[in-house]
């Protein structure tokens, strides 16, 4: 994928500043020149008997941490204007109607903000989701569904028709994204194709096997964001949805915080308060308006069509997992490309942005071309695009082991522990929230209890809130915690949607800041204890953060919260 037409530089950033991308690390950019960097932390000691004489065909798993951080490209003013496709899918079904129209109501308006902001000349398609998929604008020969280009003309055609949206018939989301597919794939030459999909429902029964051969189908062609409103929909098939193409999910609670939510408005045991809905009793047409232009906004700010990492290894290596850990976890190891000696991992798209992904080499330390070699080279690790617009990439970074015959504590350092803990968040989040789903109070509060702990350890405050949601908090560093006596199945879904985001890990050299709202008689850090101070909610991003300049979510200053 292109985003403008510029002399190819295949990937590389050569030239009288830089020289060949080959070092340790690119030099400073030219004023007003975008950049990638790239930091890696890899755990260089792996143990094997006989100091690299094992036996061959031995795997040992050596992980790899990469830091990218991209700047400067929203700043960059293309030769023209890139080619960019979205399609905006609500789902329409009766339920949506029921028991009020407040739900369509919301996603009519959302759909029409949504629609308005589109940059011109992006082609974009409005889609009805019932039984089946119906394009609604632009009203075209059913048979011959297209997109049509952003205008001032177009965009308000496109609004009328979002306003005019009618709750009817029943839900069949696989339909819907193979429409979807459709149209996306209709423009080959579009560098950014992006769908936005709300749905309230779920694909049950047969056809939600039907729904992962179309996501088989749709992996790779286009990045879809998947929201859920009201209470029919599932957060794990939500989860698969945005995971498979590469989005976000999100989630969209009908229930201002001082309107009902347990714990709302009062402490729990430990200072801190339960997550409400939205900022300021945010409603729900609020939430979702804000929601989809955040999303589209997102999708539209990014320049660079595409950025792989190419994983050059020997005979003795091969790559055993990829995966996102930051700012959400994604898994893509089933977007890799065998290329020769090199393996591709696509990252997708990027605007002014930073990224933490994990690399898991599998090597043998008994294979020919390394045995008895104490310290080998095992990878490399390089940048490519083919859209670089005079973008700067670092220079290749080599990865090496030193095998040992005593086996050392397998240690990433801070950044390691940080994704760690996570991954144990995220599994205890999700067995929690599937154990209160059984009813199965005992198991729930042994993994919530667990998840809390965990993200108070990481000082993850949105993460505590949106837990506090569901338990009552009696000590939060050791994980002590009761289910509330009544559970809103919405902050439950919530929280399954949300539980793979991340936190990047704290600067180098920094302390972690003292997670607040801490029991008072847990110990704390420097200074004798942790502040007292309850979370605020952030009217931007409706996040529940710390009492700080700005919102750590969402980088929003925080004036009156605080």
């Amino acid at each position: 994928m292109t985003d403008t037409e510029r002399e190819p530089t295949a990937g590389r950033a050569d030239g009288p500043e830089n020289g060949p991308q080959t070092g340790a690390a690119a030099g400073p950019a030219a004023p007003g020149r975008p950049r990638v960097d790239m930091s890696v932390e890899a755990a260089h000691e792996q143990y094997a008997p006989g100091r690299g004489g094992g036996a061959p065909g031995g795997g040992h798993e050596v992980q790899v941490l990469v830091r990218l951080r991209a700047e400067g490209l929203d700043a960059t003013v293309p030769r023209r204007p890139p080619e960019r496709s979205e399609v905006i899918v609500i789902d329409c079904s009766g339920s949506m109607g029921h028991p009020s129209v407040r739900k369509i109501a919301a996603a009519r308006r959302a759909a029409a903000a949504a629609i308005e902001m589109l940059p011109d000349g992006t082609h974009f398609a409005l889609v009805e989701g019932t039984d089946t998929a119906r394009v609604v604008h632009p009203r075209r020969d059913p048979a011959s569904p297209a997109t049509v280009a952003a205008s001032p003309a177009s965009r308000a055609d496109g609004a009328r028709a979002a306003r005019a949206l009618e709750a009817h018939g029943g839900t069949r989301i696989s339909s819907w994204l193979s429409l979807t597919r459709r149209l996306l794939t209709a423009r080959p030459g579009a560098a950014f194709r992006h769908a936005l999909l709300l749905t309230d429902g779920m694909d049950q029964h047969g056809r939600a096997e039907e729904l992962r051969r179309v996501l088989d189908d749709c992996a790779g062609e286009f990045v879809c964001d998947a929201l859920g409103i009201g209470e029919g929909w599932d957060a794990e098939q939500l989860r698969e949805i945005a995971d498979r193409l590469h989005g976000r999910v999100e989630a969209v609670v009908d229930d201002p915080p001082d309107a009902g939510l347990p714990g709302a408005g009062s402490p729990d045991a430990d200072g801190s308060q339960a997550d409400g809905a939205g900022a300021d009793g945010e409603g729900l047409g609020e939430q979702l308006t804000r929601l989809f232009r955040e999303l589209v906004g997102a999708s539209t700010r990014r320049t660079l069509a595409g950025l792989t990492l190419a994983v050059h290894t020997g005979p003795q290596a091969s790559v055993a997992l990829f995966r996102q850990v930051n700012p959400t976890v994604l898994d893509l190891t089933g977007t890799a490309v065998r290329d020769g000696g090199r393996t591709l991992l696509p990252t997708g798209a990027w605007g002014d942005e930073t990224r933490w992904y994990e690399l898991r080499l599998c090597v043998d330390p008994g294979h020919p071309s390394v045995r008895g070699v104490r310290e080998a080279r095992i990878a490399s690790l390089r940048l490519e695009t083919e859209d670089a617009a005079g973008v700067v990439l670092p220079r290749e970074e080599q990865i090496t082991v030193r095998w040992v015959a005593e086996a050392p504590p397998t240690d990433l350092g801070a950044a390691g522990r940080h994704f760690r803990r996570y991954t144990e968040l995220e599994e205890a989040t999700r067995a929690g929230c599937a154990a209160l789903g059984r009813h199965d109070v005992p198991s729930a509060e042994r993994e919530l209890g667990r998840a809390v702990r965990l993200a108070y350890e990481l000082n993850d405050t949105a993460h505590l809130a949106r837990l506090r949601a569901l338990v009552t908090v009696e000590n939060a560093a050791v994980g002590l915690v009761r289910v509330r006596d009544a559970v809103d199945p919405g902050h439950l879904r919530k929280l399954i949607a949300r539980s793979s985001r991340t936190a990047p890990p704290p600067r180098a050299g920094g302390a972690a800041p003292s997670p607040p709202g801490t029991s008072r008689d847990v110990p704390g850090g420097e200074g004798g204890g942790h502040s007292e101070k309850p979370p605020v909610c952030c009217r931007r991003c409706a996040e529940w953060v710390r009492p700080d300049r700005f919102c750590e979510s969402c980088g929003h200053p925080l004036g009156e919260e605080r």
